[in-house]
């Protein structure tokens, strides 16, 4: 179970940290990429071998805490299937507060979107 999503100001562009309450060595940090005007994750190719997650600035800019619900739903899930020794496969499709979002491949990451109402 993902627990603690903490807020964090470092040099390394790291804006959060979300940790695995049942495995404390398993930190996933959210960071900046001017780039790619987007936020990442980092952390979920080493604990899970899954593509880690990009999520364009202004969809987190609207709503930050909703994103890392997000994104703490969707390690949950990672987590669990690893427990259970089971494929994970992202979900192309899903929906979090009336609104849909969907993840498409990205090269090295799986882009979030939000669907236009």
């Amino acid at each position: 179970m993902i627990e603690d999503f903490a807020q964090i100001d470092d040099t390394n562009g790291i804006i959060a940290t979300i940790e695995n309450k049942d495995n404390p060595s398993q930190v996933i940090a959210i960071k900046y990429l001017p780039d790619e005007q987007a936020f990442v994750t980092s952390g979920i190719r080493s604990n899970f071998d899954e593509k880690e997650i990009l999520m364009p600035a202004h969809l987190v800019v609207i709503n930050f805490e909703l994103m890392g619900s997000i994104v703490s739903s969707i390690l949950e899930k990672i987590s669990l299937a690893q427990e259970m020794e089971t494929t994970f496969e992202y979900a192309p499709c899903f929906e979090v507060m009336d609104r849909i979002y969907t993840l498409r491949d990205y090269g090295q990451y799986m882009k979030l979107y939000v669907e236009d109402d």
